[in-house]
């Protein structure tokens, strides 16, 4: 009986012993409820490095997005102005004088087209009312005196020269008196009934018998001719003075000493400056 009590105390503790370790196996831990891992906000480190190296990149300055390009506006190279006297080939001209002693003296003639050039024959004689024009030096030669003497058909710059010399009598003084009183003078230039040209009168000079007949044959070289003044001094007469404006230069002959008969009248050559107006 002893000897069964005791095993009944045995078992009993034996089973106490297994419940408690199956109540314990079944029963959570408090510290995983009271303590919860906090919830993870921040990316993985990977993920975030990665993020990182984008947004730097973004802020980057030498990774902005370009702005973007305007096509500059392309101006367009200015127009060059046309040369006005490349066009007075072929013109019905007139010049006009508008001030001065000679004003509303006019006169007309016809600019000898380029084909003069090639092929001269008689288109500027006497009396054919033509001029030649050298387009370079801005140079017109006009006939002066008279068609056949007879004083009834003044030639295209007959008024000119007798303006400035009379009849070819009068002394240097008188003609230094005329072209002084010319100087200042205004011209207008009409080209086919078109104003092209108003001019002012800037100087005159009688050329020297040697540096005319150079002047007639040389035309191109006029610049020359009037910086070298070839001749005899006492026969210069008037002055032309440089200038960096633009001219025009019209040359006329004028007459010489009496005693040289039919040379007389081409023995001097005249030559005005026109400066143009702006």
């Amino acid at each position: 009986m002893l000897a069964q009590d005791n095993i009944m105390r045995i078992s009993k503790k034996t089973f106490l012993l297994i419940l408690f370790i199956f109540i314990i196996g079944c029963t959570p831990m408090v510290t995983a409820e009271t303590n919860p891992a906090p919830e993870q906000t921040s990316l993985p480190t990977d993920t975030l490095a990665q993020t990182d190296i984008e947004i730097s990149s973004e802020q980057s300055p030498t990774h902005q997005q370009s702005p973007t390009r305007v096509k500059p506006t392309l101006t367009p190279p200015p127009t060059p102005t046309p040369d006005p006297y490349s066009d007075l080939y072929g013109c019905q001209m007139e010049i006009r004088f508008t001030t001065g002693p000679l004003s509303d003296k006019s006169s007309t003639f016809d600019v000898l087209d380029r084909d003069y050039f090639y092929d001269k024959g008689d288109k500027f004689a006497p009396g054919k009312g033509t001029a030649i024009f050298y387009e370079v030096q801005r140079y017109f030669i006009l006939h002066s005196a008279y068609v056949r003497g007879n004083v009834l058909r003044p030639m295209e710059a007959e008024f000119l020269r007798k303006y400035l010399e009379y009849w070819g009598t009068t002394g240097t003084e008188y003609i230094e008196g005329q072209i002084d009183s010319l100087i200042g003078s205004r011209v207008l230039w009409t080209c086919n009934e078109e104003i092209i040209f108003e001019t002012e009168i800037t100087g005159i000079t009688r050329l020297s018998h040697e540096a005319s007949n150079r002047l007639w044959l040389e035309p191109e070289n006029i610049e020359d001719i009037i910086r070298d003044k070839e001749g005899l001094v006492s026969e210069w007469i008037g002055e032309l003075e440089e200038t960096d404006q633009p001219t025009i230069y019209m040359g006329f002959c004028g007459w010489g000493p009496q005693s040289l008969d039919q040379d007389r009248y081409t023995y001097y050559r005249y030559l005005i400056q026109f400066e143009v107006m702006p």
